[in-house]
């Protein structure tokens, strides 16, 4: 089962691919600028090149799991998303609280502002999908 996971940003969106036979998250890429039409295109378009089976998507709520502002523009992606894959496409939300924080942490002193900007968003997207195999493992 080949999985796609997403960090999604209004300026950029982490993609990370991963599957359950090795149950790890590899990040792939990163979309700059595009608005949800488009970003909701290119995802479609990548979900049929890699066969994927099921979209993971990170939702950023508030540390008592209570809706953010953030986590209402995701929603709005989502629709825009489901209808570019169609509706026959698995789709699961996964908290994403402090993904990018601990990311960016990891990258601190490594890299310079501009590196880490390339890599921090698809780099949370593959935690968000480990944590999300990970969980599967316990049931």
């Amino acid at each position: 089962m080949r999985l796609i996971a997403i960090d999604y940003g209004l300026k950029r969106t982490g993609i990370a691919l991963g599957d359950m036979e090795s149950r790890l998250a590899l990040p792939f890429e990163v979309f700059e600028n595009l608005p949800n039409p488009q970003l909701a295109a290119a995802i479609a378009q990548l979900v049929k090149k890699e066969a994927i089976d099921a979209v993971i998507i990170g939702l950023p709520l508030n540390a008592d799991n209570s809706v953010s502002g953030q986590s209402k523009l995701t929603e709005r992606f989502i629709i825009t998303l489901q209808q570019a894959i169609g509706p026959q496409m698995p789709l699961h939300r996964v908290s994403e609280y402090l993904t990018t924080h601990d990311v960016e942490g990891r990258l601190a002193g490594h890299y310079t502002r501009m590196q880490k900007r390339a890599r921090v968003d698809a780099l949370a997207a593959a935690r968000i999908l480990q944590d999300w195999l990970d969980g599967q493992g316990r049931g």
